[in-house]
């Protein structure tokens, strides 16, 4: 009968825990969760022709810069500054309008994901959350 080397569990349940974990938090950390399926917008096209992308969802990952309005049982406006994968670009503050149903709260320097649909020249979020 042959033993099993001590040497093979020491290093081989370490690796298989880094494996596990790797394969739970790379997809958190890329896919975007919920909203991983639609695409980024881009607020240089939206300034450049919001009517081109009026009636489309798209996901923005913003930092919370300033609350610009709030109205009791409608919602809130906020600007928003968008978080670039790019450094080297920066698109500046746009407005979003969040309902009351995404029921939330909102403080300066949070940053979320939005779920954004352009509605006419608002942008409204259907759903979001914290990352």
């Amino acid at each position: 009968m042959s033993k099993i080397n001590p040497l093979f569990f020491a290093l081989g349940i370490p690796v298989v825990v880094i494996v596990i974990l790797v394969a739970i938090v790379v997809p958190r950390m890329g896919g975007g969760g919920d909203f991983g399926n639609l695409t980024r917008f881009d607020p240089t096209a939206y300034r450049k022709d919001w009517a081109t992308l009026q009636g489309n969802a798209y996901r923005l990952d913003c930092q919370i810069e300033q609350q610009l309005s709030f109205v009791e049982g409608r919602g809130r406006v906020l600007a928003v500054k968008p978080i670039e994968k790019d450094s080297s670009r920066t698109s500046g503050r746009i407005p979003i309008f969040v309902p009351v149903s995404a029921g939330d709260t909102f403080e300066v320097g949070q940053r979320f994901k939005c779920k954004l649909r352009v509605n006419r020249d608002l942008l409204v979020v259907e759903s979001l959350e914290r990352f």
